[in-house]
């Protein structure tokens, strides 16, 4: 109050309080200006990540249906392709292919893909993964790692990339082949799953696998090897194509609860700073209308 007399401020007190009525709302508060300020840019900054996640999941779900058509198709294709050969038999020199995502805002989907590889890990398995999120395996199990073929996803994967992929597998001879990916279920589930090869040598070896077919004697092995790089092609496709699914759908999901904690954070500062704009406000109304009436006096 002394401070407006000495500006030369009318000392009226109706004049004096909408002077600072007009200045808490123009600053948010003289003595909690600071906590106001601090409230506001959180308030822009959720603001922002709110519409951040909003979008992210309008893109998963203009997505997604493309990834399920692609999806639809590779289970076909591999179907037919996996049923000519037997199931493999445990065996020693078994590969682990962990087949993750390159990004990650999708919740728990490469958790639990690495979670059932690391069970599948023995002493003289090898291991192969891919996605850039399979990364935390080559820190864990460096001296076991065949290869790792990251990026993979951040290009449309083809049959072409999944054979690229297979021959880097196939450089060595292993006798099992197991594949864990995420098979989508639907937009909100999924079940991560362990699909396995008979390697080169137990085929070649196999009395009972395509019997039904007839070979050359000389032209057999060279056929079943082709067979096993067709057959783990295919099932990388069918890999690549669940677990685009499965992403686009996770990803909905993770943004989905994401928006919404965003939105009830929003309220909940908006509340604060409500009440903290008015009870400095009325902080100093109290003390102008003392002041004013002290001086009056």
């Amino acid at each position: 109050m002394a401070l407006l007399l000495r500006q030369g401020l009318p000392s009226n007190t109706s004049t004096t309080l909408k002077v600072f009525c007009d200045a808490q709302v123009e600053l948010g508060g003289v003595r909690d200006g600071g906590n106001l300020k601090e409230i506001r840019r959180r308030l822009k900054s959720i603001s922002s990540i709110s519409k951040i996640t909003k979008t992210m999941k309008m893109i998963a779900s203009s997505r997604l249906r493309e990834a399920q058509n692609r999806m639809q198709t590779s289970r076909a294709f591999t179907h037919s392709a996996q049923e000519i050969t037997p199931e493999p038999a445990s065996t020693k020199r078994n590969l682990v292919v962990p087949y993750c995502t390159d990004k990650g805002l999708c919740g728990g989907l490469n958790s639990t893909v690495l979670k059932i590889s690391k069970t599948l890990i023995d002493t003289d398995a090898s291991i192969a993964y891919v996605g850039d999120k399979g990364n935390v395996l080559g820190r864990q199990y460096g001296d076991k790692i065949h290869f790792a073929a990251n990026g993979a996803g951040k290009n449309p994967f083809s049959f072409q990339s999944a054979s690229i992929i297979a021959d880097r597998i196939l450089e060595n001879d292993f006798d099992k082949i197991t594949i864990v990916f995420n098979e989508f279920k639907s937009a909100i589930a999924n079940e991560t799953v362990a699909k396995s090869l008979a390697g080169y040598a137990p085929l070649a070896e196999s009395t009972e696998a395509l019997t039904q077919y007839e070979f050359e004697e000389d032209s057999r092995l060279t056929h079943l090897r082709d067979l096993l790089e067709f057959q783990t092609a295919a099932l990388l496709f069918q890999a690549a194509c669940e677990n685009s699914a499965a992403e686009l759908g996770a990803r909905m999901a993770a943004m989905d609860g994401a928006t919404k904690n965003a939105g009830e954070i929003i309220k909940k500062l908006n509340i604060t700073y409500n009440r903290a704009r008015q009870a400095a406000i009325t902080t100093e109304l109290t003390e102008i209308i003392s002041g004013a009436a002290a001086v009056e006096g």
